[in-house]
């Protein structure tokens, strides 16, 4: 498939993401998640390898991956087999520090990306990522620092704002106008949702999907979103108020297009071409054993899968540094 037609493709699904996301905002966020997020997380884990996690630096995946460990700990203890050790004293302050400190550990990821990419002199590395520790252990505190970096990084920002961007940069090469229609698009669905008349009482959720929703925690990111965007403190959350539904709507829309933008890019990324048979089967049986985990228990699959989820987030960051400065040259080169 040629890029006009995966651009067009795009456009389709594009507009089919918005429209799911309209009618059925948590149901398909929670599809999207548990079905496509997994073979999302296998297959470009697996893409990013092959291209040597797009840096020099043999340190970086073992940086990285210490990092997911300990951010995704608080979360793993909490599963039942370790009911008995997670109410420790010990382990309870242990998952205190891990907390406080989680968003400093992605800033820090982001620096030591950028170092490693931006600078080839070590030493120049290690001042940067010096610099880089000290502003994050500065901003520990810092609540809006904490909800940018713990919350909206690994979510919104990267399912959206990366994929946007990431979007942008490919077609620097084609330069396919319909390539630029679907990048507009792409940045005028929130404003599309948020002018859009919502009547409450036409959506209906179950009590299951409610329950799957709050025993997990999503409602963080619309909380955050609603008090980045001045609609309240930030402290109450509703299933059929307007505001609630129209930013479940775009969460639900950013992360099922963030997926489905990937699987469509199988022919002009040529991720495709990365995978053996032995790791197409791989792959497949991991994902199958995925969603079973998901369909067993949404709750035990989203934690089992967290440092995967969390991985790939990671493993992105080069690729997203890469994306932003060849934009930003695209503009330096027009003036």
């Amino acid at each position: 498939m040629n890029s006009f037609k995966v651009d067009i493709l795009n456009t389709g699904l594009i507009i089919v993401a918005f429209i799911l996301a309209y009618f059925l905002p948590f149901e398909l966020f929670l599809f999207s998640y548990a079905v496509l997020g997994p073979l999302h997380y296998f297959t470009e884990i697996n893409w990013i390898k092959e291209k040597n996690y797009f840096v020099d630096n043999k340190f970086w995946i073992y940086i990285i991956g210490l990092f997911c460990l300990v951010i995704t700990l608080p979360t793993l203890i909490s599963l039942p087999f370790f009911e008995g050790i997670s109410n420790n004293e010990s382990i309870q302050y242990i998952r205190y520090t891990i907390l406080r400190y989680d968003s400093g550990l992605f800033f820090l990821a982001l620096v030591i990306a950028f170092a490693f990419l931006m600078f080839k002199n070590k030493t120049t590395q290690y001042v940067v990522i010096a610099f880089g520790l000290t502003i994050a252990f500065l901003l520990r505190n810092v609540t809006q620092a904490m909800i940018l970096f713990s919350v909206f990084l690994p979510t919104i920002i990267h399912v959206y704002v990366f994929t946007l961007l990431f979007m942008w940069y490919g077609n620097l090469k084609t330069r396919a106008r319909i390539g630029y229609f679907n990048i507009v698009l792409l940045a005028l669905v929130p404003i599309i949702i948020s002018v859009l008349t919502i009547d409450a009482r036409s959506y209906h959720f179950s009590d299951t999907i409610k329950q799957i929703f709050a025993e997990n925690n999503f409602n963080v990111i619309n909380v955050n979103i609603y008090k980045l965007l001045g609609l309240s403190d930030g402290t109450k959350f509703f299933f059929y108020e307007s505001v609630d539904l129209k930013v479940q709507m775009f969460i639900a829309f950013a992360y099922t297009y963030h997926y489905l933008n990937w699987f469509s890019k199988t022919t002009v990324i040529g991720w495709h071409k990365r995978l053996t048979q032995k790791r197409t089967v791989v792959i497949i049986v991991l994902w199958l054993a995925s969603v079973a985990l998901y369909f067993y228990s949404y709750r035990v699959g989203l934690i089992m899968l967290l440092f995967l989820s969390m991985i790939h987030v990671f493993m992105e960051f080069p690729l997203n540094i890469i994306s932003i400065k060849t934009i930003a040259k695209s503009f330096y080169k027009k003036t």
